[in-house]
């Protein structure tokens, strides 16, 4: 079996997540993606039951997701596993590659990822006699993006009973004209000469002022890292041309009866959310709204949900409802902030 994926096997450690990586191989789409790991909680030589693939949004640190993904494991059964999965270049401790990746590029590693993960899964199945196990799709942001054209990629066949892809889990998606929104308008300069260039050149100058600033931890080692706010402006820049019309018929067909299989959503209630426009409500009504159950609109958080650890598990609640109904997450869906709860959605992850 591919031995990228050997720490798959690995017994569940004293802290968790595991960190680990993974070398893609993609003609178009070479270099290695660092990733994080929460093996299923049973102990056992057995593959997971279902694997959850959690694609970033941009930047996609993984630092800051522990808080959700953390509190979503937690809330899963025994047999559950969770992977997430940054993007090349994104990294503070893997060297990026000289050339930043665009968004096609991106997703076609992510493709990679996801085939390998089948593959990988089902021959472990098979040692023991076991059942192939599932793999399901969380993103944020342009990672519910890459999720959904993943999921058109492979789940190809007519039959949702042959899907290698049971379901995908969109947190704040950002599925069209993101140009368009809000962010997109007010931003436009730093995704474009002659401001993009710059950037990273400032990151030496803007050093001396961290200490004064308060920005969470893995802010401050992006700030510190030009290389990687090159790979984040330029993946930006991809974002903001190719990310337009939302196929909302396939979007329709997500929303089938069986609630193993499909689409499910989270988006900000009222107007929190800078980064969706009018996508946004197209595919909430193509997926059956919020009275069709898959999906939730939820007061009071922001796209930037990870931030902050109220945020985070509400959310996580939200999802862990989905996968795992008899889930004993009891959240209500309101964010209830502290004095010195968020620090705002402008500070990081867009």
């Amino acid at each position: 079996m591919d031995e990228r994926l050997s720490f798959l096997r690995a017994e569940k450690p004293s802290s968790l997540p595991i960190p680990c990586s993974f070398v893609h191989q993609v003609p178009n789409a070479c270099g290695e993606v660092e990733l994080n790991y929460w093996p299923a909680k049973r102990v056992s030589s057995k593959a997971p039951d279902h694997l959850i693939l959690f694609i970033l949004g941009n930047p996609g640190l993984l630092g800051y997701y522990p808080p959700f993904l953390n509190h979503l494991y937690s809330l899963l059964p025994s047999s559950y596993a969770i992977l997430a999965t940054s993007h090349i270049g994104h990294s503070i401790t893997i060297p990026s590659p000289k050339d930043p990746l665009d968004l096609p590029q991106q997703l076609e590693s992510k493709i990679e990822l996801v085939q390998t993960l089948k593959h990988y899964l089902d021959e472990w199945s098979k040692e023991n006699g076991d059942s192939q196990p599932k793999i399901s799709l969380m993103g944020h942001s342009v990672g519910a993006w890459l999720s959904c054209e993943i999921m058109k990629s492979l789940n190809t066949d007519s039959n949702s009973k042959n899907w290698p892809i049971q379901r995908g889990f969109l947190l704040f998606p950002t599925l069209g004209w993101i140009s368009n929104t809000w962010n997109g308008w007010t931003l436009w300069p730093i995704f474009h000469r002659p401001v993009k260039p710059l950037l990273p050149l400032l990151s030496p100058l803007l050093r001396p002022l961290l200490p004064y600033i308060p920005l969470p931890p893995t802010s401050i080692s992006l700030v510190n890292s030009p290389e990687v706010i090159k790979h984040v402006l330029h993946l930006s820049k991809s974002e903001m041309q190719l990310i337009r019309d939302p196929n909302i018929n396939w979007f329709e067909s997500q929303a089938i009866e069986d609630r193993q299989k499909g689409l499910f959503g989270i988006w900000a209630g009222g107007n929190l959310d800078g980064w969706v426009g009018k996508d946004g409500p197209l595919v909430q009504e193509a997926l059956g709204g919020e009275e069709g159950g898959r999906v939730r609109k939820l007061k009071g958080i922001p796209h930037a949900f990870c931030l902050t650890q109220e945020n985070s598990e509400i959310v996580a609640e939200m999802v862990a409802k989905w996968i795992d109904p008899s889930s004993h997450a009891k959240s209500n869906g309101i964010a209830h902030h502290h004095e010195d709860g968020t620090m705002g959605e402008g500070v990081m992850p867009m």
